[in-house]
């Protein structure tokens, strides 16, 4: 019965972030269908003499890849939101809620990086990737190493028994951060082209 709380947070946190994805994957879908993945031969039996012809091949929607690293940024990125209202509610209790500002920053970034990413923007899709992931890898080391250190500070100090389970649940959860980071420094990395390069819309403006 104790979990059941934890997990309509994460049922709720998931639909809150499949929508805006569902809707936002959909939508921009033509601007992946303009990335070439290849060449299909027109007719494979061109003749002995001559060899047949051949036409470009496209996406037909991002890579599975490309959607799941879009999705674990509005995610995650979603996250902004009740921070924001725990760092007010910290300001207002004494300026407690001036920690929870990088968290912010991270959140607001992956957030806005995983809709750039849906929506093939060059080149500001790649930036945006490469940017939060390069936040949210300082800030989990960051996190992990103060914690670890309050953790030994209250060890072998004259203190009670320290809260152990506290630190597990938040770098828990910074594990599983990191390892989104990760997922998105190798998506960039491997569609780097594709993130480059122009849209149809870019070329009418031309």
């Amino acid at each position: 019965m104790e979990l059941w709380p934890l997990a309509s947070i994460l049922l709720v946190a998931f639909g809150a972030a499949a929508l805006p994805f569902a809707l936002v994957e959909r939508s921009w879908r033509w601007r992946w269908r303009e990335v070439e993945i290849g060449r299909l031969p027109v007719d494979a039996d061109g003749g002995l003499y001559r060899e047949g012809g051949s036409v470009p091949s496209y996406l037909r929607r991002a890579p599975a890849m490309v959607r799941v690293a879009a999705f674990t940024c509005l995610f995650f990125g979603q996250m902004f939101v009740p921070g924001l209202a725990l760092g007010a509610f910290g300001l207002l209790a004494g300026g407690l809620g001036v920690v929870s500002i990088p968290g912010l920053i991270v959140a607001f970034k992956l957030y806005s990086a995983g809709l750039s990413l849906l929506r093939r923007e060059p080149p500001d899709a790649y930036w945006k990737l490469r940017d939060a992931v390069a936040w949210a890898l300082w800030l989990n080391g960051l996190v992990f190493g103060i914690s670890l250190l309050v953790m030994l500070v209250l060890a072998t100090g004259c203190h009670s028994q320290p809260p152990w389970p506290l630190f597990a649940l938040i770098n828990g959860y910074g594990a599983l951060s990191v390892a989104q980071a990760l997922l998105c420094r190798a998506v960039a990395r491997r569609y780097e082209d594709a993130l480059f390069q122009p849209t149809q819309a870019a070329h009418l403006l031309v």
